[in-house]
């Protein structure tokens, strides 16, 4: 089957192609901080395993839709009031028309205690397989070099380094994921700017705030930059506001400076299973050809001491 579409994914994703396989965006960032920063790994003090689905711009045929895994702990024994070491592991999946990527990545933080708060810094190793199936394209120009042949299970690994900081109102973070800007095709005759990863740089933080006993009020912004000497994409930025109800319910409301709007609500169901559902809403171009992106949530934390956690995913917020 011929892709008729190709024109329009590809002329929409050009200008930030070479960021968008390398960490593709998240509504719900605040649930998803390990995937792109190594030092948030055991932060939360439990073993946690989440789950995140977020398929983009609905409707468009092609358009970008991932999958992720991850699970994260500190290491020793849970009574132990305060546990140095912190691993991770996530796995990733994420397809875009022709392309699809695979990614397992591992995570290590060394965490340092504080009086009141928590520094930890951490490291990444990641490997990827990158699948770009060309020959399902239907392009403008038929001799174009750059799809000339098919990519598959290229190679692409990686690493990256982070730093942590949070306490039980705040928390501040700075990482850069991706360390090699890796080339999709290994093959010498096509090793352009086009067609490489582009090193991004992730800069977060947020605060809650007590309103009453019942309402907590969390602001939190995300800025991302991907580039380099010679190439560089817009910087991107998140600014989420949330209020948390009885410790139990967040409702969220999010500005992205690329143009969208975005809903959160998520659930502390019960002491050990969340689930949150966020939607994007695009005020481009786009907006009258897609019925928005939809992205879910499923977390589980492992909880040996009933008593240290009632509602462990506000408590422990960052």
């Amino acid at each position: 089957m011929k892709y008729t579409y190709c024109l329009l994914c590809l002329a929409l994703l050009l200008p930030f192609w070479g960021f968008a396989q390398n960490e593709p965006h998240y509504t719900m960032f605040m649930y998803n901080k390990i995937l792109y920063n190594p030092a948030y790994a055991g932060s939360r003090d439990i073993t946690s395993v989440n789950a995140d689905y977020r398929d983009q711009w609905n409707g468009i045929n092609g358009a970008p839709k991932t999958l992720n895994l991850t699970v994260d702990g500190p290491v020793g024994s849970y009574m132990v009031p305060f546990r140095k070491v912190a691993v991770g592991l996530s796995l990733s999946s994420e397809q875009i028309g022709v392309e699809k990527n695979t990614n397992i990545a591992a995570y290590y933080a060394y965490r340092i205690q504080f009086k009141k708060s928590v520094l930890s810094f951490g490291l990444d190793a990641a490997a990827k397989l990158y699948t770009a199936n060309y020959s399902m394209l239907n392009p403008y120009n038929q001799n174009d070099p750059n799809l000339a042949h098919n990519i598959k299970n290229s190679f692409l690994p990686n690493f990256g380094a982070g730093v942590y900081w949070s306490a039980n109102q705040f928390y501040a973070g700075f990482s850069v994921p991706n360390l090699l800007e890796d080339y999709y095709d290994k093959t010498s005759n096509s090793k352009n700017i086009n067609s490489r990863e582009i090193r991004g740089y992730y800069l977060n933080g947020g605060y809650v705030f007590a309103v009453n006993e019942t309402i907590k009020l969390q602001p939190q912004v995300m800025i991302r930059y991907a580039g380099d000497g010679a190439y560089s994409l817009p910087v991107n930025c998140d600014l989420n506001v949330s209020a948390i109800a009885y410790d139990r319910l967040l409702l969220g409301f999010t500005y992205r400076t690329d143009k969208s709007f975005e809903a959160i609500v998520h659930v502390q169901a019960t002491k050990s299973i969340n689930v949150g559902y966020a939607f994007d809403y695009m005020m481009s171009g786009l907006n009258g050809y897609n019925g928005g992106t939809h992205e879910v949530v499923l977390g589980y934390d492992f909880i040996r001491d009933n008593s240290k956690y009632s509602t462990p995913r506000f408590i422990k917020t960052f």
